[in-house]
């Protein structure tokens, strides 16, 4: 006896119903049919202009070479000068950062170094160096001032993805949701020396984030 003739008439018509229900739920959601709803639009994320002021918290992985860390970080940039504290987890220890119109400090360890570069301290006191001067744009979704950027590639919604700007290979491949939808959530930047991933997981901004009238 084949298998469709060992079905018993309540189980094939509970089969024929099953069938009609598929039917109906693909009548309902194939385009062009008269049942379909139309997405609400979706405003395009605003646009990040200026120097604003900002204050995030996220979590920061380094590669160089064979050697990682991974790191708290609490980044404060008041429009004149800023402060960063690089922290290691579980309370193992933390580096300072301030930079004002007179130079930078780093307080590591019980030490206090000064130079005036953050750069050449870093690099200096720590090993490595974050590109400050241009990170404090390329977190904000930005490229930095000058027109260096290259290979610029921005997304559908007119945001920026990808670009090459001062040695610095920059990807942006996850931004915050709405209303700050054009400030990354995640960053990658890449030298030929160190890899630094950042994670954003909180950001506060002053104003110079404006979504444009519809």
């Amino acid at each position: 006896m084949s298998g469709a003739a060992a079905l018993s008439p309540r189980v094939a018509a509970r089969g024929r119903r099953s069938a009609v229900a598929l039917l109906a739920v693909v009548a309902g959601v194939l385009p062009g049919c008269a049942v379909l709803v139309p997405a609400a639009p979706v405003a395009a994320p605003a646009a990040v202009s200026g120097d604003p002021a900002f204050e995030l918290s996220g979590r920061l992985a380094i590669r160089q070479g064979d050697q990682a860390v991974s790191a708290n970080l609490r980044w404060r940039y008041d429009g004149q000068g800023e402060e960063m504290v690089i922290s290691a987890p579980l309370g193992a220890g933390s580096v300072e950062i301030e930079r004002d119109k007179a130079g930078v400090t780093l307080r590591a360890a019980g030490k206090v170094e000064r130079a005036a570069s953050a750069e050449a301290l870093m690099r200096r006191t720590l090993g490595f160096a974050l590109p400050l001067d241009g990170l404090r744009y390329w977190v904000r979704g930005q490229t930095g001032p000058g027109e260096v950027a290259v290979r610029i590639v921005r997304d559908a919604a007119g945001r920026i993805e990808s670009f090459h700007e001062s040695g610095w290979d920059i990807t942006i491949p996850m931004f915050s949701p709405a209303p700050l939808d054009a400030l990354p959530r995640r960053i990658d930047i890449a030298s030929q020396e160190l890899q630094v991933r950042l994670v954003i997981d909180l950001w506060q901004v002053q104003p110079g984030i404006a979504r444009p009238s519809p």
